[in-house]
Parts: structure tokens; sequence; C-alpha cells
């Protein structure tokens, strides 16, 4: 019986102790890029916090993307950019130097297959959605990235303010 202890001790010493270890990892210190591509790319910086916003309206059709329009957004408390996930991201930089990065998904559509192949869904998908960005007078360019593809497509910054004496109805009386 003693000999049955001594082992279940054993082995779960040999368990709790990676698990120990991985615990005490310094959790500041970053892992290491998968490729170089991945040590190229800056951190997220700190969000910016703004009470104006821009809705960047973007379509997926088919394996393209679109912008359909921009349009701003006056919230009624400054708020700071949400950071979360996504495979798209809208990157603002003032010269080389990125102030604000906003990741995001299109609605439905599924992460591009490893093997180069074409996911049936996505090759048919049209969708949109709608990104808010911080209306900062900070910046020089804009970008949206894919991530999953590093394609990059330039986008209007600062965005057009809107006409006054344009209809917001969309011309209806």
């Amino acid at each position: 019986m003693r000999l049955f202890a001594r082992a279940v001790v054993a082995f779960c010493a040999a368990l709790v102790i990676p698990f120990t270890a991985i615990a005490f990892a310094d959790p500041q210190k970053p892992a290491a890029p998968a490729s170089d591509a991945e040590a190229r790319i800056p951190p997220d910086p700190p969000p910016l916090v703004e009470k104006k916003q821009w809705v960047f309206d973007l379509r997926w059709d088919k394996g393209d993307v679109y912008m359909v329009g921009i349009h701003p957004l006056d919230l009624a408390t400054a708020q700071a950019t949400p950071r979360v996930m996504g495979r798209f991201a809208l990157e603002l930089y003032e010269g080389p130097t990125l102030l604000e990065r906003v990741r995001f998904d299109f609605p439905l559509l599924m992460p591009p297959e490893t093997d180069g192949a074409v996911d049936p869904i996505s090759a048919k998908l049209k969708t949109r959605i709608g990104v808010l960005f911080p209306a900062t007078k900070r910046g020089t360019k804009i970008e949206l990235w894919d991530r999953a593809t590093h394609q990059r497509w330039a986008l209007p910054w600062p965005p057009p303010e809107p006409d006054a004496a344009a209809p917001t109805d969309g011309g209806k009386e």
C-alpha cells in the first residue's frame, strides 16, 4: 500500500511541477513570433478616447472588400476604442507610427483555408459591417488590413466632412 501511495505522490508531483513553472512565468514577456511578418507587427497602441466617432461602412462581396461610406457619429460621452480580436483591422498611422488599431470581423465570414482552398460559403457571401473609429485630428493615413492574407487598402484620411446642404434622408421629401 505504501508503494502505491508513493507512486501516486510521484505522479501528482510530475503533473504539478510543469504547471507551477507556467503559473510563475513572466506574464509581461511576449511569446516568440511565429514568423518574420509577425515580428514586424507593432502591438496595439493605447486606445484613443473620443466623443466623436466615424462609422466606416464596409462590405465583403464574394471575396472583395469595398468601402460603402463613412459617416460621423456623436456619442453622449467620450469612449475609449474597444480592443477585440478580428481578422480585419483599421490602422491609423502618423508617418511610420501606429496611432490606433480597431480590429473586427465581417459577419458570417469564415477564416481562409490553410491549404489555399476557397471556402464555398465565403466565395458567395455578401455581408456588411459598420466599424466605429475615433474621430481624432491626428494621423496622416488609414489602412484596412486583412490580417489573414496581409492585403492592405488605403482609405481616405481624414474622412470628408458631410455636406451640411446635402439631404440627410436620402433625398426623400
